[in-house]
């Protein structure tokens, strides 16, 4: 009897849990400057990723099932969806700046600027092509046969909201960590869900519309290049604005929320129409590519 499709998920996650924390304090002893929940975490989902891109290699299917379709204008895409994230944030931005609880710096530092810039689009580019990849081209492909499109948008979604909850921040490192704090660091994921649930769930709702908003870019395209020059751009703006701007932790707007750019009504309000715009306005590829079984 062959094993069924949650038994091998669960097998394959429990695999990549498995190898990070068996070599988190190798790579930890061998870059010591490194934080040992930073290695930890980059492991995870280095190997998520790599278990992704395996089992699309291993089945022989075609990348352009998973959205990789160079056939298309893929650099337009990717250009005019970056222009649309930053944009996005912008508009949230904006009005925070006018009415809500964002602040000018004074001063802004050059340096900084710079800084932050060259940061900002390094990961941008990166948490867009390895997100985008994963949750929409990986997850949700495999989701949509299973479930329908439908439903597939709404759980590929909801895993892409509760993803960024997944914290271990909170646990303590002692100086010279080992192989009971890599799995400590790895019991922690859970720890935020677990015990304070409510606290998440204006972010959750901000960043399940947000995923719901790059699904029906991938599903509208078929291709994953304008969700990812999205996701890009967004993230790009969201870290260079610090270098002008500030919201402290401690400020809280009823409308516009606190830190995160998607904890608020007016911000959930605002992603709920790009969503529905990039739906109507987003180009229909010149063809229909089928996804092989």
């Amino acid at each position: 009897m062959r094993p069924s499709n949650g038994f091998k998920f669960c097998l394959v996650l429990i695999s990549v849990l498995a190898l990070s924390i068996f070599l988190t304090p190798v790579v930890h002893a061998l870059l010591p400057f490194l934080r040992f929940e930073k290695i930890h975490n980059r492991l995870v989902m280095i190997f998520a990723i790599v278990a992704a891109a395996s089992f699309v290699r291993f089945r022989s299917q075609s990348w352009e099932t998973y959205g990789f379709d160079f056939a298309q204008p893929w650099k337009r895409l990717a250009g005019w969806g970056f222009l649309c994230g930053a944009l996005m944030v912008l508009l949230v931005t904006i009005p925070e700046v006018v009415w809500g609880p964002r602040t000018v710096r004074d001063p802004v530092i050059l340096s900084d600027v710079i800084q932050r810039f060259v940061k900002g689009l390094l990961s941008g580019v990166t948490v867009g092509v390895v997100e985008e990849f994963f949750f929409r081209g990986f997850i949700y492909t495999h989701l949509a046969r299973r479930i329908g499109p439908a439903l597939g948008v709404m759980a590929a979604s909801a895993f892409y909201s509760l993803s960024h909850f997944f914290d271990n921040g909170q646990i303590f490192i002692p100086p010279s960590p080992g192989l009971g704090d890599a799995f400590r660091l790895s019991l922690g994921y859970l720890e935020p869900l677990a015990f304070h649930p409510l606290r998440f769930l204006p972010e959750f709702f901000g960043l399940f519309l947000f995923g719901v908003a790059l699904n029906l870019a991938f599903i509208r395209t078929r291709s994953l290049f304008l969700a990812i020059g999205i996701h890009a751009g967004a993230v790009f703006l969201v870290k260079f604005q610090n270098a002008f701007l500030r919201k402290g932790p401690e400020l809280y707007h009823p409308f516009f929320g606190s830190q995160p750019h998607y904890d608020g009504v007016f911000e959930w309000l605002l992603v709920a129409v790009f969503a529905a715009m990039l739906y109507w306005v987003a180009p229909k590829p010149p063809r229909f590519v089928s996804p092989r079984n």
